[in-house]
């Protein structure tokens, strides 16, 4: 059976109402994130963030997980890194916060596979103990690109060149890959247990992994939105090949809780 992979969602407020739907607010998932993971696969489930009991709902449903998928979306709360917020911060969602931090505790915990996209990169790192730029442009010294495009998500804006002999650059195949940049905050310290394995032209961490990474420790995160460069953008196949080997890592991971 294809493994499960759990994907992260956000909350989104509802901007129209009808005589019959009032204004409310909805879980979503951007797609692309759930085309990756069945593409590569695995079969993609949608986890909603819940508010009342954090501890109990991660526990309740990575039980029938065998990888988790952070995904991207709004800021991380300066609190959970020891900062109080700075005028460039942009909006943030407690609730999320707060479910995802707990999720990623419970499925490290239990040596599951994780994969992180942009947001959620940046929650691996500050879970393991980094703090990251609330924002960068404002905070960072040096010239910085261009980090927050505006062009269409499928089109590439820059270059990440990844450490020879690290994991990410073995999986893609590459020694460097062009990819987008949807993104103004971004790792600052490093958190202990990981390592920086791309960064951009400017110095920016663009991936990281686990220091033990291996067949049973399986844990990487990227800076870029490689969910959107899976298809039409140049090097989409080195992308989609990091949906793959999260796919993969999370049947052995599978296959192993099974003979356990």
């Amino acid at each position: 059976m294809a493994p499960v992979i759990g994907v992260t969602a956000t909350l989104k407020e509802d901007t129209e109402s009808t005589a019959t739907r009032p204004l409310g607010t909805f879980v979503r998932a951007d797609l692309d994130y759930v085309s990756g993971v069945e593409q590569a696969g695995g079969i993609p489930v949608v986890l909603p963030p819940v508010a009342g009991d954090p501890e109990a709902a991660a526990g309740a449903m990575l039980s029938g997980l065998d990888g988790l998928l952070l995904s991207g979306g709004s800021d991380l709360h300066p609190g959970y890194y020891g900062e109080e917020p700075l005028p460039g911060l942009d909006a943030t969602l407690s609730e999320r916060d707060a479910f995802e931090t707990v999720l990623l505790e419970h499925a490290l915990r239990r040596g599951m596979p994780v994969f992180g996209i942009c947001r959620g990169l940046q929650l691996i790192n500050v879970a393991l103990g980094g703090t990251l730029y609330q924002d960068l442009p404002s905070q960072a010294e040096g010239e910085l690109l261009d980090h927050r495009q505006t062009t269409p998500k499928w089109v590439p804006k820059h270059e990440v060149e990844f450490v020879p002999g690290s994991t990410v650059g073995e999986i893609t195949g590459h020694a460097r890959i062009k990819v987008n940049s949807y993104h103004h905050q971004a790792i600052k310290d490093l958190a202990p247990g990981l390592t920086a394995t791309a960064r951009a032209g400017d110095g920016v961490v663009e991936a990281v992994e686990a220091r033990e990474l291996s067949s049973e420790r399986w844990l990487l995160g990227v800076q870029w939105h490689a969910e959107a460069m899976r298809g039409p953008a140049r090097d989409g196949a080195a992308h989609r090949s990091l949906f793959e080997a999260h796919v993969a890592a999370a049947e052995r991971h599978a296959g192993r809780r099974m003979a356990a």
